[in-house]
């Protein structure tokens, strides 16, 4: 029964020795009003509509108030942060209906909090590995900046360090370029250009400044010959960062002596600019939040990498690279906003493809974006 139903069979209820007694008062002076065995019915039988009355009546109440008190302690348990804690769902029906709708506002409580922790724990993280990032290149930075104030070094080894300050240096204003474009697109203010860009020009400069990084692991890093393709609508310095990040992460999630190629490719109205490589493979389990910020890749335990490393321990210490995570969260976001898309396949042991489509330009501007194919 219905809490509208409820009260109202109290109200009746309640109402019932009222007309009870005076139906057996009209009796009672119709008859004459003589006589106590009269008397004595009239009031055995009020007794008895009173004490059903108010058995009903309290039987009734107690009926709406227990899952009322059950969920105001629910509600007290919630607010002291128990997320667990649940509503009872029986009752009357709108007891029992409030009750649902109370455990399904918890639960998403219950998930967004849960939601909340995982991105405190991750930004903590995230300001941890910012600060190695920070740390780690200056403290080289200042030891070869000692070095090199000697006069005995030689001019060999002077190059050497100063090509290394160099490269620590780039590492340093790439974090720093990285940290501002997370803020600009958290911020919604991140500005992308739509001009004509030449692809294989932006390849080319993009390889070049990755041979240095490759050659310290002993990659190959080339780019495959191949047909003349068209130019793109893109923001060139963007689509040049957005490269940057997709082979410097071929490279580091390469075993040393790997391989890494770019080519590009025509593909109806857009072009396609692949970076692939030979190296250990995404998990499976991380293919769907690969693009998620502060994601960082980790080993493949099966791969042909891990069969053939000479220790595990040695691969395991080559596993854990440095960056902080945001490389293709930047790059999806970028590539969205140039009308774009990055998509990516893999296969553990065997190596990953990573695409960039842009719309091609034509002489009307941008072609239709590769992000609505």
């Amino acid at each position: 029964m219905s809490i509208r139903g409820r009260l109202l069979a109290l109200a009746i209820g309640g109402g019932l020795p009222i007309l009870g007694m005076g139906v057996m008062l009209v009796w009672f002076i119709w008859s004459g009003g003589s006589g106590w065995h009269h008397l004595t019915a009239f009031a055995v039988i009020g007794l008895i509509i009173v004490f059903c009355t108010v058995t009903g009546a309290l039987l009734i109440a107690r009926s709406i108030g227990r899952p009322v008190r059950l969920l105001n302690f629910v509600s007290e348990e919630f607010a002291k942060g128990n997320f667990s804690a649940r509503a009872p769902t029986d009752g009357p029906e709108e007891i029992a209906r409030l009750g649902v709708n109370f455990n399904s506002m918890a639960e998403r409580l219950e998930k967004r909090e849960a939601r909340l922790d995982e991105l405190d724990r991750l930004k903590s993280e995230f300001v941890s590995r910012v600060s190695h990032e920070l740390r780690t290149p200056l403290t080289t930075i200042k030891a070869l900046t000692r070095l090199l104030m000697r006069d005995e070094i030689e001019e060999e080894k002077r190059r050497e360090y100063i090509e290394t300050i160099s490269l620590e240096c780039d590492r340093q204003i790439d974090l720093v370029l990285n940290l501002l474009d997370l803020s600009r697109i958290e911020g919604g203010v991140l500005r992308i250009t739509h001009e004509r860009v030449d692809v294989g020009e932006v390849i080319s400069s993009v390889v070049k400044s990755e041979a240095r990084f490759a050659e310290k692991r002993s990659h190959e890093l080339r780019i495959e010959p191949g047909v003349e393709v068209a130019q793109v609508c893109a923001d060139s310095k963007a689509l040049r960062r957005v490269l940057s990040n997709v082979i410097e992460n071929a490279i580091k999630y390469t075993p040393d002596g790997g391989r890494i190629i770019v080519s590009a490719h025509e593909e109806e109205d857009n072009v396609g600019i692949t970076v692939n490589d030979n190296g250990r493979g995404i998990p499976p389990e991380d293919m769907p939040i690969l693009f998620d910020k502060f994601h960082r890749g980790r080993p493949a335990p099966d791969s042909a990498a891990v069969r053939n490393a000479t220790t595990d321990a040695e691969f395991l210490e080559d596993a854990d690279m440095s960056g902080v995570g945001l490389g293709l969260y930047l790059a999806r976001n970028v590539m969205e906003q140039m009308g774009g898309r990055i998509s990516v396949e893999s296969e553990v042991g065997r190596g990953s493809t990573f695409t960039l489509h842009l719309p091609v330009w034509t002489a009307g501007g941008c072609n239709k974006p590769a992000s609505e194919e």
